[in-house]
């Protein structure tokens, strides 16, 4: 499989986690903003094939810049990524649970704690795979099951497995 094709993404994050991300998503278009203002400007203009939120992005305002984001007709079925991306925020584990079906329940495509994933080839590799997927499948996590003919959960269900014991 060859690299995907350069697509534009909207990169709203703190400083903390800036120059990861930008390294991660070398060969994409990335524009980077500070501000949730600023970020709602861009996303009026232009037209983005992705958005990544951080947790701390614009002092805390990723959950109303995600909520702004899925509210706009042109943005409902773009990918959203909300990341946890600096280091120096500890965050227990709790939380972090907490966020990720807080970011889903708010139709996110999910949540990443970047702090868990190693800051190495192997580990931004992995976080590239991830973004490159849902800018593939455009944010549409139901083609699997349209594709092999069976009916998706909801989104906001959590399935998981059970034992036959």
């Amino acid at each position: 499989m060859g690299p995907a094709p350069r697509s534009k993404i909207l990169l709203a994050i703190s400083p903390g986690g800036a120059a990861r991300l930008r390294r991660v998503l070398e060969g994409h278009d990335v524009t980077l903003v500070r501000t949730r203002g600023e970020a709602w400007t861009l996303l009026e203009k232009e037209r983005f094939q992705m958005v990544i939120v951080g947790v701390h992005f614009d002092e805390s305002q990723m959950f109303a810049l995600l909520a702004d984001i899925r509210a706009h007709a042109k943005y409902r079925k773009v990918p959203i990524l909300c990341v946890l991306a600096s280091p120096s925020h500890v965050i227990s584990d709790v939380a972090i649970e907490g966020l990720d079906h807080a970011v889903k329940a708010m139709m996110a495509n999910g949540f990443l704690n970047l702090a868990n994933i190693a800051d190495d080839e192997t580990g931004n590799a992995r976080i590239r795979r991830i973004i490159d997927y849902l800018i593939l499948i455009d944010g549409d996590l139901q083609h699997i099951a349209r594709a092999s003919g069976y009916s998706a959960p909801p989104p906001l269900v959590e399935r998981r497995a059970v034992s036959g014991k």
